[in-house]
């Protein structure tokens, strides 16, 4: 009634969410109109710690056997297997070290992303190791984007 007397026009709602990455404190998303103020908040550490070291086991499990299938020579796999072992026995432990995990990840990455650009194979196994690396990768502490 006041917009009519006073010849205001009413607000119109926006809302706009971007390429949003955070590691670790603590996120809260607001969202507001006229009438209206709707909030979604939560510590990041605990929605990303909620993985377990036997998941993470299994994912490298998965992409162990996916190097296997992948058609990469036994060299070329030989060379994955070697980071991607010792990453699977730490995340077994009851107390993993979790930047060894990491480390070793993250040259899995750095050799997945080298055999993506040189060969057939790579191409195809890059995108499962990405898959991979995107859930694992906060875990451990790490962006996506480090490991490859």
């Amino acid at each position: 009634m006041l917009g009519k007397l006073f010849g205001k026009k009413q607000p119109t709602l926006s809302q706009s969410v971007g390429n949003i990455m955070a590691n670790g404190g603590q996120v809260q998303v607001t969202q507001a109109g006229r009438d209206a103020m709707v909030s979604q908040s939560g510590e990041i550490a605990t929605q990303q710690q909620g993985l377990t070291g036997a998941e993470v086991v299994v994912l490298l499990d998965g992409l162990m056997k996916a190097i296997a299938a992948s058609g990469l020579t036994a060299e070329q796999q030989e060379s994955l297997q070697d980071y991607l072992k010792p990453a699977k026995r730490e995340a077994g432990k009851a107390e993993p070290d979790k930047g060894l995990i990491g480390q070793n990840l993250k040259n899995v990455g750095e050799t997945m992303k080298e055999l993506k650009e040189t060969t057939e194979a790579g191409k195809s196994l890059w995108q499962t190791g990405v898959e991979v690396f995107k859930v694992v990768g906060p875990w451990v502490g790490l962006a996506a984007g480090l490991l490859g």
